[in-house]
């Protein structure tokens, strides 16, 4: 069972802040500016600084909680010692907290995740991010090297907006985004919302790209369910209550692994990548933690973590759960640029359209 965060243990107070931070710091820099520096520390000496802190607090707004308890498992089954705080909500909603815990000089949050690449831009001008190193970086996929020149976020796993549907109620399922303006699919449509989720950001500003505004004004007419985070169209087709929507490839695949009667279907007209992106706050109270929580990202067993939660690896050497791979699917990909100078312009035109 995931250890959570409650809110007395969120709000840290000036004066423990000051103290926490003040200490954080002398070890840090120490650890900073060792013999061999934080970039060509060891794994082995990593872990053993991270021991001293003993704690990892890692907020997460890229995985479903399946995702994030099966990581935090794996990393603290790999290096004992350490424990794991963590929080899950939608990328839109982690963000915003790191930006309230920022201007109120709050440290409480070592390692910071999200499935909107358009938050990185900020962060970094707001040069608020550490950098780091790994030494498993050479080992990942193309599409997962080198994401930041700067090293100062690191892909941390791939989602993947599909359609998903009711097995048992739908055959065929649509073939394509376009195919769910058809009228056929009135009052059967659910949607996850890119003012909470950063996957729905990532497909929201793929459509506008690809069919234009139109092309939500047409959904729109079909009635869709309108939700929150994109994992909640799974449970509304599960219940019933809607028979298809856009979904993330792992949370439909562990629903259909469990027996219900839900699939994924890679849309023809492009599956939607939404990179998670893992990166280490500069005033984060454990450092070393941190930074060992990054060396782990680029690991084995982190891929295979991730593939025993249904997701596809990031590394070369490790198979996915199905024998599907990335350069099986016909993907698109929005570049971090778009998605950070792009994601108010789609909020914005996605509730015009919407209603909400």
């Amino acid at each position: 069972m995931a250890k959570k965060i409650t809110q007395d243990q969120q709000r840290i107070s000036r004066r423990r802040f000051l103290s926490t931070s003040a200490v954080t710091a002398v070890a840090g820099a120490a650890f900073l500016r060792g013999p061999r520096g934080a970039e060509a520390a060891s794994a082995d000496e990593l872990y053993a600084a991270a021991k001293k802190e003993g704690k990892l607090v890692w907020w997460c707004g890229h995985f479903d909680q399946t995702g994030a308890e099966t990581i935090r498992k794996a990393f603290m089954e790999t290096y004992p010692g350490i424990e794991v705080d963590f929080i899950r909500q939608t990328a839109q909603v982690v963000y915003a907290r790191v930006q309230q815990n920022l201007k109120a000089d709050i440290a409480e949050v070592d390692a910071f995740g999200t499935a909107n690449a358009g938050h990185w831009p900020v962060l970094k001008k707001q040069n608020v991010l550490a950098t780091f190193e790994t030494s498993g970086a050479q080992t990942l996929a193309k599409q997962f090297k080198s994401v930041d020149p700067d090293n100062t976020f690191r892909a941390a796993g791939v989602e993947l907006v599909i359609i998903n549907y009711r097995t048992d109620k739908v055959n065929p399922p649509p073939s394509k985004w376009t195919e769910l303006t058809d009228p056929k699919w009135k009052d059967k449509l659910t949607f996850g919302s890119p003012a909470f989720s950063g996957n729905v950001v990532n497909w929201t500003i793929a459509m506008l790209d690809k069919y234009g505004e139109d092309f939500l004004k047409q959904l729109a007419k079909n009635n869709p369910k309108i939700g929150r985070s994109i994992l909640e169209t799974g449970t509304d087709i599960l219940a019933g209550e809607r028979l298809v929507g856009h979904g993330q490839d792992a949370n439909t695949f562990v629903h259909k692994a469990a027996g219900n009667p839900i699939d994924v279907k890679f849309p023809d007209d492009d599956t939607i990548i939404a990179l998670g992106y893992t990166g280490i706050l500069k005033n984060a109270p454990h450092p070393n933690a941190a930074r060992l929580f990054m060396e782990f990202n680029d690991s084995k067993e982190y891929s295979q973590a991730l593939v025993k939660a249904y997701r596809f690896p990031i590394r070369t050497d490790v198979r996915s759960f199905s024998g599907i791979t990335m350069d099986d699917i016909k993907t698109f990909q929005s570049s971090i640029e778009r998605l950070s100078t792009g994601t108010a312009d789609a909020i914005a035109k996605w509730r015009a359209a919407m209603g909400v």
